[in-house]
């Protein structure tokens, strides 16, 4: 995402946990080639919004796993507004602007569409309506985008129509961007299988995840929704399968992600020779099981998530990962860490 906004005009100076960003008063600049999203689905969502606001072409990639992922619940909103989109999978031509208009927008496949306009609606020509329906996913993801859009100067309101306004930002000089959810459950997965504490009570306090899953001191049991934080599921069900077994629900919209996460979960768990059963929302996971060294190399499948939980369940019974560089994309020093004993609590 910095990439694509440096391409587009702005200054980004990167620190360890804190970032300094200059945008350009002029407004965005037209890049010289393709915005790459590189396997950031939120980031092409975002961008080709802010792209549709723009009067010249602009062409949006991505890497093999994100051109295979459907775009279309985004690109059809827009072409409802004008914009012309030369496809509903990346690499697609963005050809702007937005006009004032009426949308509808699903937000039982993502939050992202939602944010994605909200985020761009500075730079519309004027009014455009969007009526939500379905049961929204992702609540915190969105109401981040509004907390944040709030802090510079949007004065709008969440509601089953709303009116996004042309609007000018007004810089805030500090946003605080919560911890990232989806790691904790690897700790605890790890945590279980080596009997360590990778993680403190005070970062556990930090991180925008169910207090049910805080909580849970490495044992996960029983139903857990995960409509908002569908991300997870991968190492939800390892924990599980590993204790008591349990029932994850609310994850539908997980079988749009780097792959179909429900999916590709049960059969990386599988490899491991752990049972799990697909079911119309999520999974059913028995427990007391264990997990054994992978038969033969295991496909991490262009998915972080499913290869972070495979390399953790591989520390304890061993295995050869295909496609494990994919886990750079969460966290580019993964292995480092978890390979480095003198690390474990």
């Amino acid at each position: 995402m910095a990439e694509c906004m440096e391409k587009m005009g702005s200054s980004i100076s990167k620190e360890w946990g804190r970032w300094f960003i200059q945008g350009n008063k002029d407004g965005f600049e037209f890049p010289n080639d393709s915005l790459d999203c590189g396997n950031s689905a939120t980031a092409a969502k975002i961008v080709t919004s802010i792209a549709a606001c723009l009067e010249r072409p602009i062409n949006i990639d991505g890497d093999s796993s994100l051109r295979r992922r459907d775009f279309s619940a985004l690109t059809s909103a827009l072409r409802s507004l004008g914009c012309e989109i030369s496809s509903d999978n990346l690499p697609y031509t963005v050809s702007g602007p937005i006009f004032p208009g009426r949308t509808v927008i699903d937000e039982s496949f993502s939050s992202q569409t939602l944010s994605g306009l909200i985020l761009a609606s500075p730079g519309f020509s004027g009014e455009v309506e969007v009526r939500l329906r379905g049961e929204a996913v992702s609540r915190w993801y969105r109401d981040l985008t509004i907390e944040t859009s709030r802090s510079s100067g949007w004065s709008g309101e969440y509601s089953e129509s709303m009116f996004l306004k042309p609007w000018t930002v007004e810089t805030p000089e500090k946003v605080e961007i919560p911890g990232e959810v989806s790691l904790l459950p690897l700790s605890m997965l790890f945590d279980k299988l080596h009997g360590t504490e990778s993680m403190s009570k005070l970062q556990l306090e930090e991180l925008f995840i169910p207090d049910e899953i805080k909580e849970a001191n490495n044992t996960i049991s029983g139903l857990v929704d995960l409509r908002d934080v569908s991300d997870i599921i991968t190492p939800i069900a390892a924990i599980m399968a590993l204790g008591d077994g349990g029932e994850i629900v609310g994850a539908f919209h997980s079988r749009g992600k780097e792959s179909n996460r429900i999916m590709s979960t049960i059969r990386m768990l599988s490899a491991f020779g752990i049972e799990a059963e697909e079911t119309p929302t999520g999974l059913t996971i028995p427990g007391e099981q264990s997990p054994n060294c992978p038969k033969k190399p295991l496909d991490c499948e262009m998915d972080h998530r499913l290869a972070m939980t495979a390399a953790v369940l591989a520390t304890k019974v061993g295995g050869e990962l295909s496609g494990h560089e994919v886990c750079n994309v969460t966290h580019p020093d993964f292995f480092e860490m978890i390979l480095s004993p003198d690390e474990w609590q």
